[in-house]
């Protein structure tokens, strides 16, 4: 573990002692759940200073901890304490210990459940994808009679829904994937009678959606992973008669599919997870199987 002290010396409030330690090639663990702020996606240009002056503009941070793989900054509300920082074997993250407050502790407050506003479409079996700018895509689902190819935006800063482009057609158990473009793959589902091979991309930008190539298979109820080359991984579902076994990747600079390994038992309504070391584990499937593999 690598220590950098940097102390940065100017008038500051009296509750408030400013300190920036800097742990290379560590993670933090916090002591309270409820620690975390936020987590900041940073340009592509970024460095650990630009999370740094992340924590510093934000008057509750005291602790950040920088990735430097995929320039995120996780903030967290908590004093730094050098016992909860651990070395990062990976060596790819670092812990900024920005801020300490006199006599300050970070207590969870009870959770309660409030409203919100409501969607202006009722639906399940969709997908809800965090955008960039902080908004929520909902896209597709179903009614109880008919999929949807609607979709609509959730604006935490008014607790509001507002309509955007539809999808090129309805669909329901799809996938949707955020790529490093800011843009959104969706894949596959069902259109309430057949299951789907089309994907298609919306673009936050102008809130409309263009096709993209279609996958090899229809599937529905598969899993679509973010590998760390910025490809796509999906995996499994089911056709509408059998489940699959098969797996592809997309590849957003061509727009393009490619076949990849199969998995070794065909499987829907599974799970897949992208681990530390960057494979992928997939998890049990229908019906059941308690089989696991990774790619």
């Amino acid at each position: 573990m690598y220590l950098v002290l940097i102390i940065f010396l100017f008038i500051c409030p009296i509750n408030a002692i400013i300190l920036s330690q800097v742990y290379r090639s560590s993670i933090y663990h916090t002591n309270s759940s409820c620690a975390r702020l936020s987590n900041v996606t940073l340009a592509g240009n970024a460095s650990i200073q630009s999370c740094i002056w992340e924590c510093a503009h934000q008057d509750q941070c005291r602790t950040a901890v920088y990735f430097h793989e995929n320039r995120t900054c996780l903030l967290y509300s908590e004093d730094c304490q050098s016992g909860n920082v651990t070395s990062s074997e990976s060596g790819r993250a670092s812990v900024i210990c920005y801020r300490t407050s006199q006599g300050s502790s970070t207590e969870c407050s009870p959770r309660d459940w409030k409203n919100t506003g409501n969607m202006n479409v009722a639906r399940y079996w969709h997908t809800a994808s965090i955008l960039s700018n902080g908004k929520a895509l909902v896209t597709g689902g179903w009614t109880g009679s008919v999929s949807l190819n609607s979709a609509e935006l959730y604006d935490p800063s008014t607790g509001n829904w507002t309509t955007t482009g539809n999808m090129s057609v309805p669909r329901d158990t799809h996938t949707a994937s955020i790529l490093s473009n800011g843009k959104v793959l969706v894949t596959g589902g069902s259109d309430g009678s057949v299951s789907l091979n089309s994907a298609e991309l919306y673009d936050p930008s102008t809130g409309s959606w263009t096709t993209t190539e279609r996958m090899s298979a229809a599937r529905y109820r598969h899993t679509a992973s973010i590998l760390s080359n910025g490809k796509v991984l999906v995996t499994g579902g089911s056709d509408g008669s059998v489940s699959l076994n098969s797996a592809e990747l997309y590849d957003p600079s061509t727009g393009n599919w490619t076949a990849t390994g199969n998995m070794s038992v065909a499987r829907y309504r599974h799970t897949a997870s992208i681990l530390s070391n960057k494979t992928v584990l997939v998890t049990g499937g229908c019906c059941p199987v308690n089989t696991a593999e990774l790619y």
